[in-house]
């Protein structure tokens, strides 16, 4: 281009540059010669401007300094896929002693070096870390790596298998999770997990593909949550670990100790006091979010992590308290935390021991509950106080009353005599319950009503509870909700029932979404209720609940539960997708004397879609529900059904299946028998002849003139 206009001013100038058209090109070259050179400016150059955190630490292996190691820093994870880093450090001396300065922001940290013919590789496990504000001291424990071996498997199996080590030996009480590739912030459980063996190793399938194999240690051999100081992180230096079909991928992941350097090496440290580490420089943070813990008494809880999830969503998703999040922190001995926050926007809270999963029986668990949605609003740069969590016991049965492995004779028995909310009529939208509450007459929810952990709402005989229906996030189900993270006590009786109901002119299913027990108290109760027009009539998860007499119809699914002690007996399921659905076999579930006919399906067993585990060693033992006394009959697709890859076998024995015939009750059931990859349903022996006593007592009324 530079050479065009040269040209064009010589031929005008009669084939000769003279000394006008050599100025007057000069002064046309040099802007053009600016925009280009602006252009070309590597990303430091042009953040020189910006203010700048200096960045400083060591490359360390077990036993010295790494010389000679570089330090690539990144922007995110697909960069280092790519090998598009936007600085690397010069070659560390004998001190293994780098140096680096960086604009705000978050970066991905790695060392790669070689010492004696042997590679070594190191993967920061605070990854993305976040640099701005104090000089930071970041030190990288590097690894020496290990080339993954690829072997012959039997046609149609692809496997990933390896050994998890530590200082060159294997190590057991770790487990491994494989995240697919293109996740760049590996917290959680991935794709898959495994527990390891004794000797340290892991084998599982996978389909073809490429991923990212990263193991961890807790420090106490059990539970899942985010490393802390003595904890050990493990990232394969081969990441991400191409899985072949037909091959059996063998990696080696080896761990280093977060925040402890002293137990991986005894090489004399080197910080000053001007440098922070990133442990010490978040203490310190002035940005993110304040508050406590304490229990349903107002007693302090030390040493809970509390999660921040960052989400866009116009409703609460119970998703995130099976993943990770990159922000956390743990409480102090007075129940105190704060998270270092460098993004803004609605941030999700939850308190609880473990990361990853849902939450499991005993495990300490609350949920911000300040708005419905249980979010933080928090602007970059400010610091939100006083955000308090309240948590307890997942299905604490401590102070379980009779009343779940026993009928209860008195209805309303132990209701509050001293209600401080007791209206005859209202209409609620998006609100949490923080005191004791009575519910009378009729009741209109649009949105979702939260019932806040320590609050009893009571729902008194003969009320109807409405659902307006709002769909705020489009997906064509009713945003309409009642959370009970506290309790709730709905008897109704025999005369007088109460409902959960649509409170649209024209109802149809899914108009709302469901009454949810969501790691709720004990002794929650559900008498003669009627729930129809739902995307689910009740929803139990880390729970505790007795519902007896009550009927479910026109509901997507009837009861759905996943972790819960569950007790249903003598109610009637009937015109619903599913009328019972569950995933998890964890908790004391009794289904017995209930009447289930009409709906698509019956009861199907599900599989739990969020990730393959297996902690060996680290999750409760399976607890089998008991199916008995039921009548299953004239249900459309199957009485009971397996659900797609559940393989688990499963006992529903001394039931009534609508025939006194083998061959005819098997046709009513999809399992093993239909699909080979399905677990087996053992329905023998069954019932002869029909029961006399199953469903509600007192008969099915039309409840249909509810308002």
């Amino acid at each position: 281009m530079l050479i065009w206009i040269i040209n064009v001013k010589a031929v005008k100038a009669g084939g000769h540059v003279s000394s006008n058209v050599l100025m007057e090109n000069r002064l046309m070259i040099l802007p053009i010669l600016l925009a280009l050179t602006i252009l070309w400016l590597p990303l430091e150059c042009l953040s020189a401007t910006e203010p700048v955190t200096n960045i400083s630490g060591r490359v360390l292996t077990e036993t010295a300094p790494l010389d000679g190691a570089q330090v690539y820093i990144y922007r995110n994870y697909d960069d280092i896929r790519a090998g598009r880093h936007i600085q690397v450090s010069a070659a560390a001396g004998p001190d293994g002693v780098y140096n680096s300065s960086l604009p705000q922001g978050k970066y991905y940290f790695v060392a790669r070096g070689s010492r004696n013919g042997k590679d070594y590789f190191s993967y920061h496990g605070n990854n993305p870390v976040r640099i701005g504000g104090e000089d930071t001291w970041i030190t990288m424990l590097a690894n020496p790596v290990e080339k993954p071996v690829f072997s012959e498997a039997a046609e149609g199996d692809t496997f990933l298998k390896g050994v998890v080590t530590y200082k060159g030996q294997p190590l057991k009480d770790a487990y491994v999770t494989a995240y697919k590739a293109g996740t760049g912030t590996f917290k959680g459980l991935g794709f898959r997990t495994e527990s390891v063996s004794e000797e340290g190793r892991f084998e599982f399938p996978l389909q073809p593909g490429n991923y990212v194999v990263v193991a961890k240690r807790i420090e106490s051999g059990k539970g899942n949550r985010p490393p802390k100081s003595g904890d050990l992180y493990c990232y394969c230096p081969n990441n991400p670990v191409e899985v072949l079909a037909d091959k059996a991928t063998t990696v080696e992941v080896p761990c280093y100790p977060k925040d402890n350097r002293s137990s991986f090496t005894d090489i004399p440290q080197l910080k000053t006091g001007r440098y922070k580490t990133i442990d010490q420089r978040d203490l310190n943070g002035s940005s993110g979010i304040k508050g406590k813990v304490t229990n349903s008494s107002g007693k302090p809880v030390a040493g809970i992590l509390v999660l921040a999830y960052r989400t866009t969503k116009p409703v609460f998703l119970t998703y995130h308290l099976s993943h990770g999040t990159e922000y956390s922190s743990e409480t102090a001995a007075d129940g105190s935390f704060f998270i270092p926050l460098d993004v803004g926007g609605d941030f999700y809270l939850v308190a609880r021991n473990t990361l990853g999963d849902g939450p499991h029986r005993g495990e300490l668990f609350g949920l911000y509950n300040g708005n419905s949605r249980h979010v933080v609003a928090f602007k970059q740069g400010t610091v939100v106080d006083s955000v308090d969590i309240t948590a307890g016991r997942v299905m604490d049965e401590s102070g379980q009353s009779a009343e779940l492995s026993n009928s209860t004779s008195e209805a309303n028995a132990d209701m509050p005599g001293q209600s401080r909310f007791d209206k005859e009529s209202s209409k609620i939208s998006d609100t949490v319950l923080t005191e004791d509450t009575v519910w009378r007459g009729d009741v209109v929810i649009s949105g979702v009503v939260v019932v806040k952990k320590g609050v009893t709402l009571t729902v008194m005989p003969g009320t109807s509870i409405r659902f307006a229906k709002v769909d705020r996030d489009q997906n064509n189900v009713g945003d309409g909700e009642l959370r009970v993270e506290g309790r709730i006590v709905a008897r109704g009786t025999a005369a007088e029932r109460i409902a959960f109901t649509s409170a649209e002119k024209s109802k149809s299913v899914r108009d709302w979404s469901y009454i949810h027990l969501l790691a709720s108290q004990e002794n929650n109760v559900f008498e003669y209720c009627r729930f129809e027009y739902g995307f689910s009539g009740v929803q139990v998860h880390y729970s505790n609940v007795r519902i007896e007499d009550c009927l479910f119809s026109n509901n997507h699914e009837g009861l759905h539960f996943n972790t819960a002690n569950v007790v249903a007996e003598h109610n009637t399921f009937t015109g619903n997708g599913s009328a019972i659905r569950f995933k998890r076999l964890e908790g004391r579930v009794v289904i017995r004397n209930n009447e289930i006919y009409g709906n698509e399906v019956g009861v199907l067993f599900g599989r739990q879609q969020i990730n393959a585990v297996d902690f060996k060693n680290l999750n409760n033992p399976i607890d089998y529900p008991l199916f008995a006394k039921n009548s299953f009959h004239n249900n459309r697709k199957y009485n009971f059904s397996m659900g797609e890859g559940q393989s688990l076998d499963i006992k529903v024995e001394n039931n009534w299946w609508g025939s006194d015939q083998p061959v005819k009750i098997s046709e009513g059931i999809f399992d093993k028998g239909n699909d080979s990859e399905l677990g087996e349903i053992f329905f023998k022996p069954f019932l002869l002849s029909p029961l006399q006593n199953s469903g509600v007592r007192g008969g099915v009324v039309n409840m249909s003139s509810v308002k």
